[in-house]
């Protein structure tokens, strides 16, 4: 059985650095002691005012060696969301690149949720309007670039269905018109353009119809 004592303990503004020297019960002289250290933010301590020379359970140790993993995936992920939006399952997947275990990944992902880090309904929404009113992209094309995202089904279903269907009508007039003042007459240069909506996200009848309505 293995023994794991308190060598030292300090606090600092990023939590509270704990080192445990493991001594493996059986092992030879060389190989019997070693020093593990851990940072634990302070909201994941659960061990009051240790000392050292405390000897931990071997349960409450595992314990230690989980908090301190969770608070370094909790640090990347703040990291990760300061210049980027995620969404939780694109966020679990970007923390398991830094190594981190998936249970791990997982309870971080779900931290970032539960905590505001992560809105997805909202990022979704936003993004949705981003990609119709910037790039002029339709339904199909939305719901494909968000799916890539990571967000869920019904989180981009209510994203695209809280944009109103003339959005998507005046977007679609709008790329028409800019590119090429209107529906082209020649049959080779309107399938060209057709084909192009198409990639769009537009839609074969959303398309008839704009043309009808030039």
């Amino acid at each position: 059985m293995n023994t794991y004592t308190v060598t030292s303990i300090s606090e600092s503004p990023a939590g509270i650095s704990v080192t445990v020297l493991v001594e493996e019960d059986g092992a030879s002289a060389a190989a019997k002691a070693a020093e593990a250290q851990y940072l634990i933010t302070r909201e994941l301590w659960l061990w009051g005012k240790m000392k050292p020379g405390v000897i931990l359970a071997e349960a409450d140790y595992l314990q230690m060696e989980h908090n301190a993993a969770f608070s370094r995936a909790i640090a990347r992920m703040k990291s990760i969301l300061s210049y980027s939006g995620q969404s939780r399952h694109n966020l679990a997947a970007r923390l398991a690149q830094y190594g981190f275990d998936a249970e791990i990944c997982e309870e971080a992902a779900d931290y970032a949720v539960e905590h505001g880090f992560v809105r997805e309904e909202a990022q979704a929404e936003r993004s949705a309007e981003i990609y119709l009113h910037r790039k002029y992209w339709g339904k199909r094309r939305i719901t494909a670039e968000l799916a890539a995202r990571g967000y869920p089904e019904e989180v981009i279903r209510d994203a695209i269905a809280a944009i109103p269907e003339e959005d998507f009508r005046r977007a679609l007039h709008a790329i028409i018109e800019k590119k090429y003042g209107a529906p082209p007459k020649d049959p080779g240069e309107m399938q060209k353009m057709v084909l192009s909506l198409l990639r769009l996200g537009y839609t074969g009848s959303e398309i008839k119809e704009a043309i009808a309505e030039f």
